[in-house]
């Protein structure tokens, strides 16, 4: 059960939703961990309880991925807690709706910032100490949008399928040091602007919708485990993104 024992993990976004499964799923995994958070402190403190409830050592620290600076005094808060660096999950992300306006249009360069360029900041500002840890893990968080863009959120597909090419960019420019892979979900927790019978009708449409619509549970602990692969498997896997939305992008 311990498959992290000994690492140290930064969890972007890892005060909520599915950010906080995966963070409270790898320090039951052994690992040490740093979240943050940009709104939500009370969630923040809730998810830190959380996680020392499990024995690893954990804090946070707020900070706002579209600003450049707040990126780096992340790592380097991150680093002085840890004491060093060997994986980190860029989870933190934004869902905002976006048409085809002249509206939406103007929201593009946050969301960029948002799904793809902060990630990618957030990349090359932990390269240097994922490096010294010998065998570095960067794990990036997309979406099934990224493949299959969703209607009504034109915005958001463009920035992670910008992500997802990230993802191979940065797997060929930071080998051998660091392995980069990203984990893609599709419908595995509901938006808070769905309503219960929208989501129910959405998860339904996946081959393993059903499982899911038994164990609501089933499809974000596939999500976090497939986190954990990322950090802890062989070093020979890298550039790949694997796709955890109940077989939901291979129907036509």
């Amino acid at each position: 059960m311990n498959s992290l024992a000994g690492k140290s993990v930064l969890v972007t976004g890892g005060h909520k939703r599915l950010g906080r499964a995966i963070a409270l799923h790898l320090a039951r995994h052994g690992a040490d961990i740093v979240i943050s958070w940009r709104r939500d402190p009370d969630q923040a403190q809730e998810t830190l309880a959380l996680l020392h409830q499990t024995g690893v050592r954990a804090s946070a620290f707020a900070c706002d991925l579209t600003a450049s600076a707040q990126i780096e005094a992340l790592v380097a808060n991150a680093v002085a807690f840890l004491g060093r660096l060997d994986g980190v999950v860029a989870s933190a992300a934004s869902f905002v709706p976006t048409g085809v306006d002249a509206t939406s249009l103007a929201q593009l360069p946050m969301i960029m910032a948002a799904n793809a360029t902060g990630p990618l900041q957030l990349a090359l500002a932990a390269s240097t100490q994922l490096t010294r840890c010998g065998d570095g893990r960067l794990v990036l968080v997309g979406d099934m949008a990224g493949t299959r863009p969703l209607r009504g959120y034109l915005g958001h597909s463009m920035a992670k399928a910008a992500l997802h090419n990230a993802v191979m960019g940065l797997a060929a420019e930071l080998a051998p040091s660091i392995v980069v892979n990203c984990v893609a979900p599709g419908a595995v927790l509901r938006p808070v602007e769905h309503s219960e019978e929208q989501w129910r009708k959405l998860v339904a449409r996946n081959p393993l919708g059903a499982l899911a619509l038994r164990d609501e549970q089933l499809p974000i602990a596939a999500v976090a485990a497939a986190v954990e692969f990322f950090l802890a498997c062989p070093p020979y896997i890298t550039g790949q993104t694997l796709h955890v939305d109940g077989g939901r992008t291979a129907v036509w």
